[in-house]
């Protein structure tokens, strides 16, 4: 029920944002867009800055969450991409915001850890040191997280299916067996 509530404010937030700035979103808004009282704000979050917190690690490691459960990396790709797409606007303003730093880590350290369950998910060869395996993973993660950032939140209209797609072929499928991508003569 808490979780629900919460979701339900940041919701109303994320609404709020068409037309306002994060700044000049106030307690007073929310309550009336969300038809909640202050003290289920309050009960909820301590401040603005609080919701805008908890919505960036809903946003980034809530959506890693859900495409853990997918049956394959290309599937949770899909699920893992939509969810930033759904929830574009919202991202878009933390990265333009001091949060931007801190919104650009969650969203690769989400990317290492569903990376991370899928490599050893689906290894076909391990890696002779670990470290290595490890330093894949986090190069990978971070170059995601960047054309995630630079792509996306940019792009008006991204075709999820088409990104994934090649993000599994170039990425992902050669992180867990060495594959080359599709079409390719390597």
């Amino acid at each position: 029920m808490a979780k629900e509530t919460k979701m339900h404010i940041l919701r109303g937030f994320s609404q709020l944002l068409d037309h306002n700035d994060f700044d000049k979103i106030t307690v007073t808004m929310l309550v009336e867009k969300c038809n909640i009282s202050r003290q289920t704000f309050y009960y909820h979050f301590a401040d603005i800055q609080a919701l805008i917190n908890w919505g960036v690690q809903q946003y980034t490691h809530g959506c890693m969450e859900t495409a853990k459960n997918a049956k394959d990396m290309k599937e949770a790709t899909i699920i893992y991409l939509n969810e930033i797409e759904k929830n574009k606007l919202f991202l878009k303003k933390c990265l333009s915001s001091s949060l931007g730093q801190y919104m650009t880590k969650l969203i690769r350290n989400s990317i290492i850890e569903y990376s991370t369950e899928f490599y050893y998910r689906s290894i076909k060869t391990e890696y002779a040191r670990a470290d290595i395996a490890q330093f894949i993973i986090e190069f990978t993660a971070n170059g995601v997280a960047g054309f995630i950032l630079s792509h996306m939140l940019d792009d008006d209209k991204v075709d999820i299916k088409d990104l994934a797609e090649k993000m599994y072929d170039c990425v992902f499928s050669r992180l867990a067996n060495g594959n080359t991508p599709s079409g390719s003569n390597e």
